[in-house]
């Protein structure tokens, strides 16, 4: 392996995986010189069981408290001043974030309002200078996950938020809370990881560490996500599935190139799409388009996929195209498994007209909204 002469890699993230990891949150929080925890989640997302094995978590520990299980998906500016005046009034000294997607998104905006005690939480925006360490966040991710809650991204107010200080200290798994409701809940989550990891490993400026955490991501899901799907109660494979997206959120945080990323994120702002369906539907094409393009080491994906015997069995010349035959597959039969709950399509995934204008507006704000608009005009079905 021969990686940039130069690189750099930032990624903050403490990992606690594993049976009972959620007891070791108040020694963790005591090493953070925390002891006065905000847990925000959205009750209506986790259920009240998985905010109940948080709260219990804490047993004797001493620690006082708080919750806010109100986050929705439309969380805005005004949510953000109302935890932030009671985050303050209280006296709260770390945030805990119980869930994915936008529940995380808020955690890391408010954590950005009450550490610079931003007199109006109004008035932060993606400029907003972010000069040193913010205080203690904790993200507790829950089967239905993004894979983002550990990156240094925060998608929030239809804005963009980047800054490594975004990127939670810990991210605690936990077999209880991991396990999917339902098989595509969890597909959806592991597709999201496999998205990004691949997107992370083919990048053509390799860093080892990158390499690492989207090598491992990718392995993961190849091994454990038909399981988790056709069994989502299964805790070793969910809880694999969820250290595969905490792996992937990491990876992206230093990857520049990410149209997948964009495809899924853009349908999920606008029509709440799980990045996770809409990056398995782009996935054929957009790697597709890289391998006529030849810009992109899709020679890499193949040894995370099939292991060490058939990587070395395979001519280098053939790798990158037995790579994707091999995702192809796979995707097959998570499709197989799923049926009608892993729209192939945007026409299966029931996306009404009025918004597709709003999705390819918001597809051509990027620099790649051209190329993006082409991929969307494949998956409508």
């Amino acid at each position: 392996m021969n990686p940039a002469p130069v690189f750099t890699f930032t990624c903050p993230v403490k990992t606690n995986s594993g049976n009972k990891a959620l007891e070791h949150l108040p020694v963790e929080l005591a090493g953070l010189n925390a002891g006065n925890p905000l847990i925000i989640t959205s009750r209506k997302a986790v259920g009240q069981k998985a905010i109940q094995t948080l709260l219990d978590a804490f047993g004797d520990s001493g620690m006082t408290l708080g919750l806010f299980d109100g986050v929705t998906t439309t969380a805005n500016p005004d949510l953000i001043e109302h935890l932030k005046s009671i985050y303050l009034e209280k006296k709260y000294d770390a945030i805990i974030a119980l869930g994915g997607y936008g529940v995380v998104d808020a955690a890391k905006v408010l954590n950005l309002a009450v550490s610079l005690k931003t007199a109006d939480a109004h008035k932060l925006s993606p400029a907003t200078p972010i000069r040193g360490h913010l205080s203690p966040l904790v993200v507790v991710p829950t089967a239905a996950a993004s894979g983002l809650e550990t990156s240094k991204f925060a998608h929030f107010n239809h804005m963009i938020y980047s800054s490594e200080y975004l990127a939670p200290n810990l991210v605690v798994m936990d077999p209880r809370l991991t396990r999917g409701a339902d098989g595509k809940t969890i597909a959806a989550t592991g597709l999201a990881a496999l998205g990004r990891a691949v997107e992370a490993q083919i990048s053509a400026d390799h860093n080892p560490f990158r390499d690492a955490y989207s090598f491992a991501a990718i392995r993961f899901i190849k091994e454990n996500l038909p399981a988790a799907v056709k069994k989502p109660s299964d805790k070793k494979a969910s809880l694999a599935v969820l250290n595969a997206a905490s792996m992937s959120g990491c990876a992206a945080s230093d990857t520049k190139s990410a149209r997948l990323h964009k495809l899924g994120q853009v349908f999920y702002d606008i029509q709440h799409i799980p990045p996770g369906v809409i990056m398995a539907m782009c996935l054929p094409h957009v790697l597709g388009d890289d391998l006529k393009e030849g810009a992109c080491d899709l020679a890499a994906l193949l040894h995370p996929l099939v292991g060490d015997d058939e990587f070395a069995r395979t001519p280098a010349a053939k790798r990158a195209e037995t790579a994707l035959a091999v995702l192809g597959r796979f995707l097959s039969d998570l499709y197989g498994t799923l049926g009608k709950d892993l729209p192939r399509n945007l026409k299966e995934a029931c996306v009404p007209g009025y918004r597709m204008e709003d999705i390819l507006d918001g597809l051509g704000q990027d620099e790649e909204g051209r190329y993006l608009k082409t991929v969307v005009e494949r998956i409508t079905g």
